[in-house]
């Protein structure tokens, strides 16, 4: 199922080329279905599923309106979501992973940055890395990013494929004195 928004693949000066064909093709064989969101009826509205004439800039009210529906209604896969590391999304055969879970510093009512291992006192690890364009070997200090799992604070890397890290989507708490809510819960209250 495909969402088209502002966009008309069946429309000259439209690339790539070879994406009209290919949406054709699964359109004639009912592997695929679409709806597109434009003010205006397009070629490609005209073959949709559904055309959904969204007055110019009401796009993402109805994008809201589409993630607060999906909320209410359960229809979202969570295990997915509480991936919050590569090693966790290939411990669940996922091809990727989703920062719902991780955890972002609240500053008088509004979100600010990710929580981080400094936050709470953990220290940095210093790391090294082979920069590629003088092949000469770099450090850095990597602080890691938070989740909470059964209400305790995971340090994890997102990009570590040995150590899964799977989170609470749902938290609103306090960590040493700082306020904290997931991106899962920030995108809930402002959907």
């Amino acid at each position: 199922f495909i969402i088209f928004v502002g966009a008309s693949p069946l429309e000259a000066n439209y690339g790539p080329p070879l994406r009209s064909g290919k949406l054709m093709d699964n359109l004639i064989s009912k592997k695929v279905k679409f709806a597109v969101i434009d003010p205006r009826f397009s070629k490609t509205a005209a073959k949709a599923w559904k055309w959904i004439p969204a007055l110019p800039g009401s796009e993402g009210a109805l994008a809201l309106g589409i993630i607060k529906w999906i909320l209410n209604n359960n229809k979202f896969d969570a295990r997915y979501l509480a991936n919050a590391n590569k090693a966790a999304a290939k411990a669940d055969n996922e091809p990727t992973w989703a920062n719902a879970a991780w955890l972002v510093k609240i500053d008088k009512g509004e979100p600010g940055p990710f929580l981080r291992g400094s936050d709470l006192g953990i220290e940095k690890q210093v790391r090294t890395f082979t920069d590629k364009k003088t092949n000469a070997e770099k450090q850095y200090e990597f602080d890691p990013f938070i989740v909470l799992k059964d209400g305790t604070p995971v340090p994890f890397d997102p990009n570590d494929e040995a150590a899964p890290a799977e989170g609470e989507l749902s938290v609103d708490t306090e960590l040493n004195g700082i306020k904290v809510k997931s991106v899962f819960k920030l995108l809930s209250e402002n959907a």
